[in-house]
């Protein structure tokens, strides 16, 4: 064998063995449930709010006010189920029909719970080597009317948008290792990039004879993920 096959076959062999530590050693681990998660039923809780700002997941003031309140009478409230933060969104009292259809959407719209834990393999992704990335649902909300307007309302993760920093993009929540996820990306240049994942959240509202499906919501979760070059990882090796 002359020296270049000799050179060539080592490359090789050194390159695999990149592509099974990344893809089996190096995970971000969110273990694969058994069966999907049945619902989580949960009491509403319209807390008044003092500014019309939406909070972080953590309840905490996250900066974006709402927009102009639909009337003089409507008051921002705060939304919690079961002290999980959904949404914040204007209320008017006392609450018609009409009202309740209006604030049902609004909450569906800006709904924050539930939501998805992101996932990626390898933790340090490789320029040329697809990278393996996944969202896994919280489990599907049934929020009943509690001290809310009198309605039930059903929140469950429908799909997730994906944004890879570079231009590209996919759709789906994956599959969490350490199955093949059918979300990938390929980087071909080393960086952090800000994955984003825009979290589709679909909701149905019942009240008295209502049972209506509502236009689904969104919001989104990102994932800083750096990205390394193949022969600077083969000199660890």
């Amino acid at each position: 064998m002359s020296l270049s096959s000799r050179l060539f076959v080592s490359a090789t062999l050194a390159l695999a063995v990149v592509v099974s530590v990344a893809h089996r050693g190096h995970a971000a681990v969110t273990p694969a449930a058994s069966s999907a998660p049945g619902p989580v039923t949960c009491l509403q809780q319209w807390r008044p709010a003092t500014e019309p700002v939406a909070l972080d997941p953590q309840g905490r003031p996250a900066g974006a006010p709402l927009p102009p309140a639909p009337s003089p009478a409507h008051q921002p409230f705060h939304v919690f189920c079961d002290d999980h933060y959904v949404a914040t969104v204007w209320l008017a009292r006392p609450t018609t029909t009409v009202e309740a259809v209006r604030v049902a959407r609004e909450v569906v719209a800006r709904a924050e719970w539930p939501s998805v834990t992101l996932g990626v393999n390898p933790t340090v992704g490789i320029t040329g080597i697809p990278g393996w990335f996944w969202a896994t649902p919280e489990p599907a909300v049934t929020m009943l009317p509690g001290d809310g307007p009198g309605f039930t309302l059903d929140l469950h993760v429908e799909t997730v948008r994906w944004t890879f920093g570079d231009g590209g993009s996919a759709s789906g929540l994956g599959l969490a290792f350490p199955s093949a996820s059918p979300v990938t990306h390929l980087w071909r240049r080393t960086g952090t990039y800000d994955v984003t994942a825009t979290v589709v959240v679909a909701g149905r509202l019942r009240l008295e004879e209502l049972d209506l499906p509502l236009p689904a919501g969104h919001h989104t979760r990102t994932l800083r993920h750096d990205v390394a070059q193949v022969r600077s990882l083969l000199h660890t090796v």
